[in-house]
């Protein structure tokens, strides 16, 4: 059995939930209502005091920045100065440490195991292995996929005009609609141009709850490296458009940023070919996940815990190989039934250690990647949470992690 794990995404999912009530508080609603609706459970235990510690706000910004984890900001800290001076805090991310789980956790308030897309790729019952990123169109009931309402809509009702900024790619498709529906899409290419249009609809008198969403540092990341020139120009961008951002931000405006993971550089010579893992393939008919945590489905009736057992014995040094119960049981994805916990792979292999795990079925393209992630390490479980405008000295990172532990 795996201890529990401390930490399975909850600040990160509490994010939102705690803007929203900030608004209610400036808007004539209930805060810890509120609460109560964006995270789907009652706060008994925590809502005496809680109006002291909610900030209210005409307008909510969240900045969501792919592939920036906390160490990853830390490093390279030089590159971006105005972000590194903000109040800030290590968080964790979801498991896996993916894109697709974790951005859903942060527009729907609800950990991987109740909102369903509980990593990168994972079976649908009639499309076979799927990708939580690209694969919609052979989704036939996407509310049903992703499972969880984003809280967009409950912004709405508050009185705020709800706003997406992304790049012109992503204004469309099934993620896009699975966990960004109910708020406006405004499209910028560059990474200042998203910055520049959120700017000027604040200085323009809207009050809105905002979701910006940068990737491009993810993109520098896979293709050359966290450590690469090509990431820290990334950064380097991002750190200019928030820096103009909060030179022209009007007051009462609360700014969040934070990451869905980080990412670890993992060369080739550190590739483990799953082939030649004793026993790791041999009940295997199908192989999900993605490099950093690898989804294993067995032939009925195969012996999972021994599977397992057999491929720890081999790996137990550099990755968590476990049963998909027992990571359940260790509180991994949060609340999970079955029929969700039936998308994940029989036996799962979570790296720890800088290594990626392949099989020779593999597309060529994905070998090439350098940054990863997925995994357990702390690298890439480690998100920054930084607070600007209205937030800043307050306590709403507190208040984040007060609501997270009634997860």
């Amino acid at each position: 059995m795996l201890p529990p794990t401390p930490d399975n995404g909850a600040r990160l999912a509490a994010i939102l939930p705690m803007g929203l009530a900030g608004l209610a508080a400036a808007h004539g609603g209930d805060p810890v209502e509120t609460l109560e609706r964006a995270t789907g459970r009652p706060l008994a235990n925590i809502s005496t005091g809680m109006t002291d510690r909610v900030v209210p706000m005409q307008s909510f910004v969240m900045v969501v920045v792919d592939g920036l984890g906390h160490a990853n900001l830390r490093e390279r800290a030089a590159y971006a100065r105005t972000l590194s001076r903000l109040q800030q805090r290590r968080i964790e991310t979801v498991i896996p440490s993916t894109t697709g789980a974790a951005l859903t956790t942060l527009t729907t308030g609800r950990l991987p195991g109740e909102h369903g897309l509980l990593g990168y790729r994972i079976l649908h019952p009639t499309a076979g292995l799927v990708s939580t990123l690209k694969d919609w169109d052979a989704v036939d009931d996407p509310r049903s996929w992703q499972r969880s309402e984003p809280l967009f809509g409950l912004a709405a009702s508050l009185g705020v005009r709800p706003l997406v900024l992304g790049r012109p790619a992503h204004r469309t498709g099934g993620l896009t609609e699975a966990i960004l529906r109910g708020a406006d899409y405004v499209a910028g290419q560059r990474i200042d141009d998203r910055f520049a249009e959120l700017s000027r609809i604040l200085r323009g008198g809207e009050r809105v709850c905002a979701y910006l969403y940068v990737d491009e540092l993810d993109r520098a990341a896979h293709r050359y490296g966290a450590g690469s020139d090509e990431w820290a120009r990334a950064l380097e961008s991002l750190d200019a458009g928030l820096d103009a951002l909060l030179r022209s931000l009007p007051g009462g405006t609360g700014l969040v940023v934070t990451a869905d993971h980080g990412i670890v550089d993992v060369p080739s010579h550190a590739h483990v070919m799953l082939d030649d893992v004793p026993e790791a393939l041999d009940h295997v008919v199908a192989v999900g996940g993605e490099p950093r945590f690898r989804s294993l489905y067995l032939r009925d009736g195969s012996d999972a815990a021994a599977i397992a057992a057999r491929i720890g014995a081999s790996e137990g040094h550099r990755a968590v190989v476990a049963t998909r119960e027992q990571a359940a049981a260790a509180g991994w994805f949060g609340p999970v039934d079955a029929s969700g916990l039936a998308r994940l792979g029989d036996v799962l292999i979570a790296a720890r250690k800088r290594v990626a795990y392949y099989s020779s079925h593999d597309d060529p393209k994905s070998l090439a990647m350098v940054g990863q992630h997925g995994g357990l390490s702390e690298e890439e479980r480690g998100v920054p949470l930084a607070v600007a405008g209205a937030l800043d000295g307050t306590g709403f990172v507190s208040a984040v992690a007060a609501v997270a532990q009634t997860a």
